[in-house]
């Protein structure tokens, strides 16, 4: 039975799964909102362990902590698990209520920890794990600040130029309109395109981004790109990698964590974010329940090289995929590390000499009409 259909009561007793559907700020599993910042709620769940280690009981250490935290949101979210506690609930049960702050991993791994009487260790795991998380995602948006500030800045290096420069010029430049270059043409027809329309501009691309976003979000704007990201030439290889960490580290850590294989394989459902592994995982669920191994539908997959489906298959015989999927995660986190700054040290002097050379054509568009223009006044 494939995952999307379960029974509807068995899963809302359960799990509250999400999907993650942003491609850079959606490369982790977030146990946080733009509210509540990743970083406040490792520093709870650091300091956390750290009073149960001194044997603080569960209610004071909380009480305490919430004195620390400066954000009133999460302090009230902090305090409202506190009574929870002390009213006899589980901390895993009392955190299942903020599902918009608390992810499902981190969620079941304390219940786990609850359940075998290590829960100090466990709230230590999930602070290595969050940290990895955090450095990865840290690590991709690190290597895309420069490219992407390049691009904007070229942007509106040429906007301006076409928007204001240009229009200066136009009136001088009809009179020798036929001797013109064919990029200053160009450019003066995109001069008075922008100037005398920008408001249908603007209406333009505000209903496609609308259409686009409304796409975006069906199911079928979903599968299109999760398919189009794994099979576009220079990104295919990127985002494969990425989501076989994700799959690796998240199942890895449930695994670990002693949570059962079924739970770990629908909570790794709902957080891949890509609907292409997602179905790879339903199989995965499908074949485990059957009485199948995990590894099968892993050792058809295309997108799985040849020795990672060895390694899984090895790690499933020998009764050790706990240890080979983190190592996995591993090499895979430090592989894209190094593909970055590959792609990055590529990327940069093309693009300045992209910006260069659109520049230099503007540059040179203005500068020979002005010239064509002195020549005919002499």
């Amino acid at each position: 039975m494939a995952i999307s259909t379960i029974e509807t009561k068995k899963l809302d007793s359960n799990w509250s799964i999400s999907e993650i559907v942003k491609t850079i700020q959606g490369l982790t599993v977030r146990i946080g909102t733009g509210k509540v910042r990743p970083g406040e709620i490792i520093f709870f769940i650091d300091q956390l362990s750290l009073m149960l280690e001194t044997g603080t009981p569960l209610n004071k250490s909380i009480q305490a902590i919430s004195l620390q935290i400066k954000n009133n949101e999460f302090r009230e979210i902090v305090q409202d698990l506190g009574r929870d506690i002390e009213e006899g609930r589980m901390l895993s049960d009392a955190m299942r209520k903020y599902p918009h702050v608390f992810s499902n991993v981190y969620i079941s791994m304390i219940r786990a920890g609850e359940s075998g009487g290590f829960l100090k260790e466990m709230l230590e795991r999930i602070v290595v794990l969050e940290e990895r998380n955090q450095e990865f995602i840290s690590t991709i948006k690190g290597a895309l600040y420069y490219p992407v500030f390049l691009s904007i800045f070229a942007v509106s290096v040429v906007l301006f130029i076409i928007v204001y420069v240009f229009p200066k010029f136009g009136s001088m430049f009809e009179e020798i309109y036929d001797s013109l270059p064919l990029t200053t043409r160009i450019l003066m027809a995109s001069s008075n395109v922008f100037v005398s329309y920008w408001y249908l501009i603007i209406i333009f691309l505000g209903i496609a981004w609308f259409a686009a976003y409304k796409f975006i979000v069906t199911d079928k704007g979903k599968i299109y790109m999760d398919t189009l990201k794994l099979r576009v030439p220079l990104l295919k290889d990127f985002f494969v990698k990425i989501y076989i960490s994700r799959l690796m580290r998240i199942l890895g850590s449930l695994m670990t964590s002693n949570v059962p294989v079924l739970e770990s394989l629908s909570i790794s459902a709902g957080v891949i974010g890509n609907k292409v592994f997602t179905k790879l995982i339903d199989n995965m669920y499908t074949s485990v329940e059957g009485g199948k191994t995990l590894s099968g539908p892993i050792t058809e997959s295309p997108y799985f090289p040849q020795t990672i489906k060895q390694m899984i298959s090895t790690g499933e015989d020998t009764g050790t995929l706990d240890k080979v999927m983190p190592r996995l995660a591993d090499y895979y986190d430090k592989d894209i590390e190094r593909q970055l700054k590959k792609i990055t040290a590529v990327m940069e002097p093309i693009l300045l000499v992209i910006m260069g050379g659109v520049i230099g054509v503007i540059v040179i568009s203005l500068i020979v009409p002005i010239f064509k223009l002195t020549r005919s006044i002499h």
